[in-house]
């Protein structure tokens, strides 16, 4: 199939103006409660914050794998993957609020009183890592080698769409971006793991687990599949990504979103089983602040929505072949990924009592609105697929196209 053939973004111009004035007004609401409810807002727009950076990253995460292990097939559906990658950056500005917010967030910012010896004692222990310089530079760290990564592998990816035909160039810029994925990938997963503890884990300083990185990235990739699987349902106008996609394609993509819904929960039950064994005083604090009252239901439809309805689901052939249905249950994972999130970050700010402030909405949808705006800004304009890469018709006859 030649690049004539193959459609570009063109559609997005009111979009992205669209979701930019969105996210504005979303966000000035959310200032506006941060005013009347400080607190709470700003746990709020944390939420928001690390729900939409997580696709982000597990998009990342994905695109550089893919490089990585030389897949071929995922060619076709790689480009939605170096958009949202790419667009890493726009979290480093978007983190800010979170820098400004930090006293109400973090108790080892500022501490709070009534705070027991052990605990003071333990916060101390910690303030080599857990202190506000440290902090700042370590995030820092983090967007520049998330940035760096996404931003050169979508540069690479474009200009390679510049090339006449599939030329020694043209390959030269694929080699460039599966050597640059497998030196950068243990880096990014390191910089993920790290920014977990930093801005999540670390919102009860008492507390500690040597799953809980893997478990929010887990959640990251999961989302970010699922994110990939609703565009390309949509995606679906004549040479656009999504209609080059036939039935096998959608039932790997599936497949993916399987194995990664189940190492989720894997993730999350080990953690789980490895604190109830050992009874530790300060390690199920954090449990019990998340099975008690409101927030063992939310417990109880994360187990149930977030793997038992697409582990069932994404077993069968049907549903993981067929375009729409998978859009379906990938909205479903997404909506249970931001219950997720939530339910990690919100029994921090009131332990053991269900929390709920309108911010959440707020933020969720300003942040949202800037995301959304910078995905379609970047890709408006250029292929919905990567024309020029030597492995593309490799992909689409893997697709059935």
């Amino acid at each position: 199939m030649t690049a004539t053939a193959l459609t570009r973004f063109e559609r997005g111009r009111r979009g992205v103006l669209g979701a930019a004035v969105v996210g504005g007004v979303g966000l000035a609401v959310t200032l506006l409660g941060g005013v009347l409810s400080p607190r709470e807002a700003a746990y709020g727009y944390l939420f928001a914050f690390a729900f939409w950076l997580s696709l982000g990253l597990g998009a990342l995460v994905m695109l550089a794998s893919f490089h990585a292990a030389r897949a071929r097939w995922p060619t076709v559906l790689r480009r939605p993957l170096e958009v949202m990658a790419a667009c890493c950056p726009v979290f480093a500005a978007l983190f800010i609020p979170v820098l400004v917010t930090m006293p109400h967030l973090f108790p080892w910012v500022s501490v709070p009183p009534g705070l027991s010896a052990h605990d003071l004692h333990v916060l101390e222990h910690k303030r080599a890592y857990l202190n506000v310089p440290f902090f700042v530079g370590r995030a820092v760290l983090y967007f520049a080698v998330w940035g760096g990564v996404g931003v050169l592998l979508y540069r690479w990816s474009v200009r390679q769409d510049t090339e006449p035909a599939i030329t020694e160039r043209a390959v030269r810029f694929t080699l460039q971006q599966r050597r640059l994925s497998a030196g950068a990938l243990p880096f990014l997963v390191l910089c993920l793991s790290f920014a977990s503890l930093d801005w999540l884990m670390s919102l009860e300083p008492w507390w500690q687990s040597t799953v809980y990185a893997l478990y929010v990235g887990c959640g990251a990739v999961t989302a970010a599949l699922a994110t990939v699987a609703i565009t390309a349902a949509f995606a679906r106008g004549a040479g656009e990504f999504g209609a080059l996609m036939g039935p096998p394609h959608f039932n790997r993509l599936g497949t993916l979103l399987l194995a990664f819904v189940c190492l989720w929960a894997y993730c999350g039950f080990s953690q789980f089983l490895l604190t109830w064994i050992a009874t530790l005083p300060e390690e199920v604090t954090w449990y019990r602040a998340r099975l008690e009252g409101a927030w063992l239901i939310l417990a109880v439809v994360l187990a149930v929505g977030h793997f038992g309805i697409p582990f069932f689901l994404l077993l069968l052939r049907a549903v993981k072949q067929r375009p729409v249905a998978l859009a379906g249950v990938s909205a479903w994972v997404l909506l249970m990924h931001a219950v997720d999130v939530y339910w990690l970050v919100f029994p921090a700010l009131r332990p053991g009592e269900g929390t709920f402030h309108w911010t959440s909405i707020t933020a969720l949808v300003g942040v949202g609105g800037v995301t959304v705006a910078a995905w379609l800004g970047l890709a408006r304009g250029g292929y919905t697929v990567p024309v020029r890469d030597p492995f593309l018709p490799h992909s689409l006859r893997v697709s059935g196209s």
